[in-house]
């Protein structure tokens, strides 16, 4: 897709500023953004590695949400070797590509909306991991859906979000409902959260907090999810 051209399909207003930021500004300077020094990315890169545990070379593993390639880059230093990674913003997915080819990590990245369709085959993955993306979804059952048809009987989904706790939880999800950004739609609690998984059909394996402000959770996929609305 040419740099600068918006694809089809982004049909809401959620959808269309992350794409504005995440191929725009924050595709040359999301590696330095500060939310990433304040709310620390590699706690919840480090709670995707302990949950994959020591079998990572044997897995192949999607990163949805995937940015310039922070988790891909740490899982293929850890010895992660089947990788794949998605965003929706074709400029990021580029940054992620030029970055990984530089440190010689071989990863399958491809821009797409986890909401409409992922470009890989049915059970194409042991793992998929998500973090610090679920409060971007617009319908996150129509995520959950595609995420369960990439993964393999039995895979596991490797979920990191942030979780303020009240009242700025609710002031902040209110003010994303007058003006979104980034593409942020709204922060769940852990308990929310794992009841959106549970009523999609997923297992939960995991869920706890990391800290004050992140919450981890792995959710197994059954041999026949359900389908899944949006």
């Amino acid at each position: 897709m040419p740099e600068g051209r918006r694809p089809d399909g982004l049909d809401d207003r959620y959808k269309r500023s992350s794409y504005r930021a995440y191929d725009g500004r924050l595709a040359d300077r999301y590696d330095t953004y500060w939310a990433l020094r304040v709310f620390r990315g590699e706690i919840m890169d480090g709670f995707v590695l302990d949950q994959l545990g020591a079998d990572l070379g044997s897995l192949a593993i999607l990163d949805v949400g995937c940015a310039t390639g922070r988790l891909l880059d740490r899982l293929a230093a850890a010895g992660a070797r089947r990788l794949a990674g998605c965003d929706l913003a074709p400029r990021i997915v580029e940054r992620a590509r030029v970055k990984l080819a530089r440190r010689g990590v071989d990863a399958d990245l491809r821009p797409a909306d986890a909401e409409r369709s992922l470009p890989w085959p049915d059970a194409s993955f042991d793992a998929v991991a998500l973090t610090g993306v679920l409060h971007h979804f617009y319908r996150p059952r129509a995520a959950l859906g595609e995420i369960a048809r990439m993964l393999r009987p039995g895979g596991r989904l490797v979920l990191v979000d942030p979780c303020f706790f009240p009242p700025l939880r609710q002031l902040m999800n209110l003010g994303l409902r007058i003006h979104p950004h980034a593409g942020d739609y709204r922060f769940y609690t852990p308990r929310e959260a794992t009841r959106m998984l549970e009523t999609a059909g997923w297992d939960i394996a995991v869920c706890r907090r990391l800290n004050w402000w992140a919450y981890g959770i792995v959710g197994i996929v059954s041999a026949s999810p359900p389908g899944l609305a949006s």
